[in-house]
This record gives structure tokens, C-alpha cells and sequence, in this order.
């Protein structure tokens, strides 16, 4: 280990030189893991991890164990993270958070496919590099409930994130990248487009069963616009009103 950058909920962020060359290290706390069965989920989701290969989550080049601390290696993507950019700019424009928001849902879909969740959606593990935002510091499920305030309510509740849970707190982040504060502290701006309105709606619902069953289906609603066929008979319509009165005139 060569440095020490910091705390977070789960444990310790170290800069480090290994057999995988220059890397981040994520040791865990040790109360974190302490019983069995959560050392083997550990290992067994962070090896799934390390298999995943998606240009927005930071790769996990290594996984082990040593002295009681179970911790896993990250490939060191030098980028500012979405929590810095935000203290800098307090909100973004829409268009850059519909991106964000594309990027992030991709990634989370990604990972849920395999059986993963996050579980530690927030803007400090958000990168924003040259090619676009990474997911980093996957908390797997092993984030303490009640450890901030982008938890989802059954997250606090159990103890334990599932994929719906990924997507509530991702609605609290996007939120706050177009107001600068939390649902509930600072309303949406006027001009958020309405299929963005509601993504958002539908990502910070409360029961899990009123959200997007799948990062795959919250994207549908942000990229969903008006069908093709009822804007076709839009303008048809248009077009014969038009006709009407020019005949009536004639």
C-alpha cells in the first residue's frame, strides 16, 4: 500500500503498487465481514465483479484476503467524481444529465445481469472520465443500512440493496445533479424535459413494485418519446383541420 485516501461505510481507499501494476485498493472493515457467511458473499460477488467487463464500471483487476480483511484492487481511472464536479457547479445542464443518466442505467443493467447490485449508489462513486461516467466502490451488499441519505427505504430497512434499490438511489443522484440538492430539499428547475420528469417519478417511488423492474426499463422511459404512429395521426389530423379551412374560405 502506498497511500491511504480515505474512509468511506464499508472501509478503507488505498493507492497501492501490486503484481497487477498501479491500482486502487478497497480494503473492507473487518466488522464488515466479520461472519462467514459474509466473507463468502463477499468473495463471490466481488469474483463476479472482477469478471465484468462495461466501459462505466471501473474493472476489478484482483480479489483476496489477508489478515482478517478481505479487499479487491481497481483498475486507477484518474477522474474527478460526480460529488466534486457538483460542489463546483452546485447543478448541471439536462442534457448532461440525460447522458449521465443513459451511462449510469447501462452500467447498473450490466451488473444486475450478473446477479449484482452496487448497493452504494451516490456521487462520490461516480467518475466522470473523458469516455463518460464509471460506476466505482461496488459496496456489493454489504453497505450498512442507514449509512446515507441515497439508500433506498427497504435498503435501511434490511440491511440488504436489491436491483430496484440501485435505481432509487440513482434517482436521488440524478436529482441532485439537475437542483443541487436532495427530493424533498430543492424542486426541479423549469425546463427539465417531461420523459426526464418521469424517469425520475418512477426511479424515487417508494415501494419497490411502483419502480422500474429492471435498469432496461427505466431507460425505455427516458428514451421513450411520442409513438410514431399516434404522431402520424397528429399530423394527419392537423393537415385535414387545415384543408377544412381552407376550404371554407375558398
Amino acid at each position: 500500500m502506498n497511500a491511504r485516501l480515505g474512509p468511506d461505510d464499508t472501509g478503507w481507499l488505498y493507492t497501492a503498487e501490486g503484481h497487477v501494476g498501479p491500482c486502487r485498493v478497497k480494503v473492507l472493515a473487518s466488522a464488515v465481514t466479520a461472519a462467514p457467511e459474509a466473507r463468502a458473499r463477499f468473495h463471490r460477488e466481488a469474483e463476479t465483479l472482477r469478471g465484468l467487463r462495461h466501459p462505466g464500471i471501473v474493472r476489478v483487476l484482483a480479489v483476496g484476503e489477508e489478515r482478517g480483511h478481505c479487499w479487491y484492487a481497481l483498475e486507477p481511472v484518474m477522474a474527478p467524481d460526480l460529488e466534486t464536479r457538483l460542489n463546483r457547479l452546485n447543478a448541471l445542464p439536462c442534457q448532461e444529465v440525460e447522458r449521465l443518466a443513459l451511462r449510469l442505467l447501462d452500467a447498473l443493467g450490466a451488473a444486475h445481469d450478473v446477479g449484482l447490485v452496487h448497493g452504494d449508489v451516490r456521487p462520490q462513486n461516480i467518475l466522470l472520465a473523458k469516455d463518460g461516467a464509471m460506476l466505482t466502490n461496488f459496496g456489493l451488499s454489504l453497505v450498512p443500512p442507514g449509512a446515507h441519505a441515497y439508500q433506498a427505504p427497504e435498503q435501511r430497512q434490511w440491511g440488504r440493496a436489491v436491483p430496484q434499490s440501485d435505481l432509487h438511489a440513482l434517482g436521488h443522484v440524478l436529482h441532485e445533479a439537475l437542483t443541487g440538492g436532495l427530493p424533498g430539499t430543492q424542486p426541479l428547475p423549469h425546463g427539465v424535459p417531461r420523459h426526464l420528469r418521469r424517469l425520475l417519478k418512477s426511479l424515487l417511488a417508494e415501494a419497490i413494485q411502483d419502480r422500474p423492474d429492471s435498469a432496461s426499463s427505466a431507460r425505455r422511459l427516458l428514451t421513450q418519446r411520442a409513438p410514431l404512429g399516434l404522431l402520424a395521426v397528429g399530423i394527419a389530423a392537423l393537415l385535414a383541420l387545415v384543408m377544412f379551412l381552407l376550404l371554407r374560405a375558398a
